[in-house]
């Protein structure tokens, strides 16, 4: 029996393959591959898919699409002071019963493989290192060889698209071009060697997939990559993968990292959910075209990656990880206020009337007529 534990990272296609996984648990199961859940709205569905066919794509409920997450989750907030389980996970049990869970599915079934998927997970290195021994022992004391897999965005493209994220969960962080406060050099979407290392000390047998993220990409996507690269042998007639957590062009995240700042959550949140269809047809530049760091910041992250970057093309055996490397040094052509103010001016008041909150429409008309840009 195989696990093969693929930790993220974020931003490089873990949410399309989790519900990937999730919507063809059956078929899977049947070709010895085990998805498992880990809370009962998991097992509920598990037994439900066991008795019945399904042939149509869906998206599942976030505790059964994104299990190990809510596993990961739960770990952290029982273990450390700080931590806490996002409110989008609800009623998981304590850690000790996922982990039971997890044991007794693999007892019981004995598949040939094992796969958890959680970026989540790769918070275990950088904060509560002892909860990666936990997971082995606690869960996956039955399992014999171990495959821990990451796929990694050269840290440049992951700051960017990490800050994206931030506003999808109602965050207002610095700009990354912002020399005090922008950059985070400790963070996880740098320190990609805090990441992985103290998985292999406490793991020391685990065989370790390395992926570039430009790499996962040439495959056809996160899916194709893992289903080609990961040695499983996958079943004929799986469900294909639905597209997952799709990102924001640059000048959106810029105009909503504003609405995050300076709007109450109810309408900064309501903002993001109409922000497809308010730019829907508007010409906006694509994150390979708009500088969002800065050539401070770059030159910050430059310098402090390169032994990171040494330790990752050695451990992976390879000349160069990223093969780009040098590419991370280059800004990229239209700054972040251009493009926010090329945004702004194609804000119609047509286009602003279409939005069913007074306070939206008047917040908008303010900030595309501002001259000064917050």
């Amino acid at each position: 029996m195989e696990v093969i534990c693929h930790i993220g990272h974020h931003k490089t296609g873990t949410t399309s393959l989790q519900a990937f996984l999730a919507q063809n648990f059956h078929g899977l199961l049947q070709a010895g591959v085990l998805y498992p859940w880990v809370e009962t709205q998991g097992a509920a569905h598990a037994l439900a898919r066991a008795m019945q066919a399904f042939d149509r794509q869906e998206i599942l409920p976030i505790n059964i699409r994104e299990a190990h997450n809510a596993l990961a989750f739960r770990m952290l907030a029982d273990t450390l002071p700080n931590w806490k389980v996002p409110p989008y996970h609800a009623n998981l049990p304590h850690s000790r019963q996922m982990l039971l869970a997890l044991k007794h599915q693999l007892r019981s079934l004995a598949p040939e493989y094992v796969v958890l998927c959680s970026e989540v997970m790769s918070h275990f290195g950088k904060s509560a290192v002892g909860q990666i021994a936990r997971l082995r022992k606690e869960g996956l004391e039955d399992a014999g060889d171990f495959t821990l897999w990451c796929t990694l965005r050269r840290p440049d493209e992951q700051l960017v698209s990490w800050h994206g994220q931030q506003m999808r969960f109602g965050q207002s962080p610095a700009p990354l071009s912002d020399p005090e406060h922008g950059l985070n050099l400790n963070w996880l979407h740098v320190d990609y060697r805090g990441v992985i290392e103290p998985w292999l000390g406490q793991i020391p047998e685990a065989r370790l997939i390395l992926r570039p993220y430009r790499e996962t990409m040439a495959e056809g996507g996160s899916v194709e990559d893992f289903l080609r690269n990961s040695g499983l042998r996958a079943p004929a007639g799986l469900l294909p993968a639905l597209t997952m957590n799709v990102s924001h062009k640059p000048a959106v995240v810029s105009l909503l990292r504003i609405a995050n700042g300076q709007l109450p959550r109810e309408l900064s949140r309501a903002l993001f959910d109409h922000a497809e269809e308010l730019t829907r047809g508007m010409k906006l530049a694509s994150s390979s075209e708009v500088e969002l760091l800065g050539p401070e910041s770059r030159a910050r992250l430059v310098a402090h990656f390169a032994p990171i970057h040494d330790w990752l093309s050695a451990t992976s055996g390879r000349s160069a990880f990223f093969t780009d490397i040098d590419e991370m040094a280059v800004c990229r052509p239209i700054p972040e206020e251009v493009a926010l103010r090329s945004l702004l001016d194609q804000l119609t008041p047509d286009r602003i009337a279409t939005l069913p909150e007074p306070e939206l429409r008047d917040f908008l008309t303010g900030l595309r007529d501002t001259a000064a840009l917050p």
